[in-house]
């Protein structure tokens, strides 16, 4: 299970640095797991403080708190991330990646 939480914790570490906020169940779509899953995993780390963050339980949402980093390592960190991220996509829905990074000329 921890080797299971470790994965999901990259991801959502890099997930961290992208989005300011996002609904649980998008967040649980794109780690594929159950919507409670996910908050649970959250929770956990913003527990361990593994990443700075609050879970609004009313309204579904998870909000991650930006910390301030030089502007030329933030903008590395976010390309990283995205980069990250579309690997990820690309990964689990191909033509779906495929076909939105034809449709903004990647």
């Amino acid at each position: 299970s921890s080797g299971i939480n470790a994965e999901y914790g990259h991801n959502l570490l890099a997930i961290s640095h992208i989005y300011k906020s996002i609904k649980i169940d998008n967040l649980a779509q794109l780690l594929r797991v159950p919507a409670l899953q996910a908050e649970t995993v959250v929770g956990k780390m913003i527990a361990e403080q593994r990443i700075s963050g609050s879970i609004d339980q009313i309204d579904q949402i998870v909000r991650f708190d930006i910390k301030a980093q030089p502007w030329d390592e933030h903008i590395n960190v976010v390309c990283n991330k995205v980069n990250y991220v579309i690997d990820l996509l690309n990964q689990f829905e191909p033509d779906f990646t495929k076909e939105r990074l034809q449709h903004y000329g990647c």
